[in-house]
């Protein structure tokens, strides 16, 4: 069976997430509607690359895909860059972008690795032991048994790979904030506001 419904799972949810990150006013609200619209059509062009396996069309458009959803980290990175640019207090923002960015990347490329057949992780005993488990308790669900092995494995695969990255990147964040709370922050002069008010001596 094909991990296809894992990449399937992690492009659509990231595609959603940035989908609704687009709705709101930020100033990265452009470019998370380009990265959720790359995403979710990512997602879509799995599911039909898998229906029509092996065509000529799928190929290209799997391999367009590929190509094109390279472009996904360097625009999260654009989207960084404009909330800096946008924020009043742009040496604390970039702190605290660097540290969530940064941390968001470095835990993705280990659940990347993780993930891998022959990982460590796969290989752990326990991990082996919960899978099998797992894996007879779909076989013998009357609901659960009907859909292909592996599946609903890429599936909570492909959501705890979303959930790990949104966790390490308001980690980061956090990290960050703490960070800008006792450098940036602490030592800047915040500007007063002229309220015209006339003071008498």
């Amino acid at each position: 069976m094909s991990s296809y419904i894992y990449d399937v799972a992690k492009s659509l949810g990231f595609g959603v997430r940035n989908d609704v990150k687009a709705m709101g006013n930020g100033s990265d609200a452009d470019v998370r509607a380009v990265v959720g619209g790359i995403q979710t059509t990512n997602a879509g062009t799995s599911i039909f690359a898998e229906a029509k396996k092996g065509s000529t069309i799928s190929q290209t458009a799997s391999s367009a895909a590929k190509y094109v959803s390279k472009a996904v980290n360097p625009l999260l990175c654009v989207a960084g860059v404009a909330r800096v640019a946008a924020s009043d207090d742009r040496p604390s923002t970039a702190i605290e972008e660097i540290c969530g960015m940064s941390t968001m990347f470095g835990v993705e490329g280990v659940m990347k690795q993780q993930f891998k057949e022959g990982s460590l992780l796969s290989e752990c005993k326990l991990m082996k032991n919960s899978i099998n488990g797992f894996n007879k308790y779909c076989a013998n669900n009357n609901f659960l048994s009907k859909f292909k092995a592996g599946t609903i494995g890429n599936m909570i695969k492909g959501l705890a790979f979303i959930i790990g990255s949104m966790s390490a990147y308001a980690l980061g964040q956090s990290i960050g904030s703490k960070i800008a709370d006792k450098t940036t922050r602490k030592y800047s002069f915040v500007p007063l506001v002229n309220d015209n008010t006339i003071t008498q001596k």
